[in-house]
């Protein structure tokens, strides 16, 4: 993998890590790219909220070819497993590989020109990445289906409202939308917010009663924490909490 390649996938500052995906079109090292920079992000200890943005004029239009190296570099997992939550700052067209890239994501910010479609079966094959899974958990299992099986595109406003998109900045603002997110979330506890991420995660699978139990779990969990307790001294001496991570 070419040194350069890896430096300009992955930017850090201030607690907040960007991927940029390289090309609108992910290949073998490009997914080797993303896949490393991710274990950076997970070792790193001081970072809060994850971004991920596509290439200029599309979020991300699919692979380049269907090799045995998607399987072997899987990009899209390896920023669906990443305990801290995840941006999809999407300005342009998430498409195939693409769309089940930004399902992957916890949040997904568009701009009103995104897009978005899993076309895969018009083409004679299944999405491999988890499109099948993550998006009627989102959208619902009548919806999933009718955009999975027809592989239309999904304009922005259709994609909010069905729930696709968390949020659909106005026009020329997804930069601004992005960026008072990420200052939001990088106010919070940042234990809170990875517990928080995975009390839902694991949660949809669970039953009700065992849901509650992993939410008490962690809750117990988080009261061992320091930031709890500094939570706790922020609110009753009247400032804003000043949060470690620990």
């Amino acid at each position: 993998m070419p040194p350069r390649l890896r430096r300009s996938v992955l930017h850090r500052a201030a607690g907040v890590a960007e991927l940029r995906l390289p090309a609108p079109r992910i290949d073998q090292t490009a997914a080797q790219a993303l896949c490393a920079a991710v274990d950076e992000i997970a070792l790193d200890e001081t970072l809060r909220v994850v971004i991920v943005r596509g290439a200029p004029g599309a979020f991300c239009l699919g692979v380049t070819d269907l090799g045995a190296w998607a399987t072997q570099h899987d990009w899209v997992a390896a920023v669906g497993n990443l305990a801290l939550p995840v941006i999809a700052a999407i300005d342009g067209d998430a498409l195939a590989e693409g769309c089940e890239l930004a399902l992957a994501c916890d949040l997904r910010l568009a701009s009103p020109r995104a897009r978005f479609a899993l076309p895969q079966l018009v083409d004679g094959r299944l999405p491999r990445h988890g499109g099948t899974q993550r998006l009627p958990r989102l959208i619902g299992r009548s919806r999933a289906l009718e955009l999975l099986l027809s592989g239309r595109v999904v304009a922005a406003r259709e994609a909010e409202r069905l729930g696709l998109v968390s949020r659909l900045a106005p026009a020329g603002r997804l930069n601004t939308v992005v960026r008072r997110e990420v200052a939001s979330l990088c106010a919070k506890g940042p234990i809170a917010l990875r517990l928080g991420k995975e009390a839902v995660g694991k949660g949809v699978d669970l039953t009700l009663e065992q849901g509650i139990r992993l939410e008490q779990d962690l809750y117990v969990l988080l009261q061992t924490t320091g930031d709890r307790a500094e939570g706790v001294r922020s609110f009753l001496q009247k400032r804003p909490p000043r949060f470690q991570g620990r």
